[in-house]
């Protein structure tokens, strides 16, 4: 942009090689003259946005600070992003919160997409001035609704803007169904494209210091959650007014992404340095998700 000196860097072609984890060296590729491996960081809505009581707002100066902090990190990169305040309310007022709507519905589905792409739009010019090179994907290019939720369909856009320096950006949103519209969460968006793109590692950056020992009663986090944690009161969040699932959908996913060798965590995205922390196996705050099978390290 004029007047303005351009500090984006891009990334070389990414070579899908094995990569092995390596607690003091992060996660790094193992073949000598390879490109570094892929990374997939969600954004979360709740950490990105806010409710104002007269509207939503995006928080523009934390959202650059993050994209200058990928930036640095020098990696290959896909962002998923929630909609956070923008996205629940609508939710609530079209009574979708249990995420799918019929055909019949499709004016609903139209005006709020047409809402969500004023916020995404200005989501990229953010990440823009951060230093990356975002490039929007729709959801429904990438996912498809099934009656138990959403799969990936194809992952091909996202790899080859990886393959040209370009940051793959994509939301949560509506995706097609047999019947009409489902809602995908950006979580299961996530540690899909993670899987596709051969990620080696995937975080989720939120407004939580990480997976709370007790929601809502203790401010402790877990350094580490496997399975179990699902069966468990303590477990439950706010999922219930949330479409997106809250804390249990992000711990179901990761254990996904972690089951296929994954690295996997849950951050707290408002401290400084910490996805860089993240990706060198050391979080400043925040939580592991680990499988008991699949992921090394």
């Amino acid at each position: 942009m004029p007047g303005r000196t351009d500090s984006r860097r891009i990334h070389t072609p990414i070579e899908l090689g094995l990569t092995l984890h390596n607690e003091t060296a992060g996660f790094m590729t193992t073949r000598a003259n390879t490109s570094p491996r892929c990374i997939v960081v969600k954004l979360g809505g709740s950490l990105i946005t806010r409710d104002t009581g007269t509207g939503p707002w995006i928080e523009t100066g934390l959202v650059i600070d993050l994209a200058r902090e990928l930036s640095a990190l020098n990696r290959p990169l896909v962002v998923v992003h929630g909609t956070g305040a923008f996205g629940k309310p609508p939710a609530e007022r079209y009574a979708y919160l249990h995420g799918h709507l019929s055909a019949e519905r499709r004016g609903v589905v139209a005006e709020v997409t047409a809402h969500l792409a004023g916020y995404e739009s200005l989501l990229l010019e953010h990440l823009l001035d951060g230093g990356l090179y975002p490039y929007r994907i729709s959801t429904a290019a990438l996912m498809r609704g099934t009656s138990a939720g959403c799969r990936l369909a194809d992952a091909e856009p996202a790899r080859q803007l990886l393959r040209h320096g370009v940051t793959a950006v994509v939301g949560g949103g509506f995706v097609t169904t047999s019947t009409g519209f489902r809602v995908c969460s950006s979580d299961d968006v996530a540690s899909d494209l993670a899987h596709a793109v051969q990620a080696d590692c995937l975080i989720f950056a939120t407004r939580a210091g990480g997976v709370y020992r007790a929601f809502g009663t203790d401010s402790r986090v877990y350094d580490e959650v496997d399975g179990d944690y699902l069966l468990g009161p303590k477990s439950h969040d706010d999922a219930e007014r949330d479409v997106s699932g809250g804390m249990v959908a992000k711990v179901r996913a990761g254990l996904r992404a972690s089951e296929r060798g994954i690295a996997t965590f849950v951050v707290d995205g408002r401290i400084p340095g910490n996805l860089g922390a993240t990706l060198s196996g050391r979080p400043l705050s925040g939580t592991r998700i680990r499988s008991r099978s699949g992921e090394r390290g």
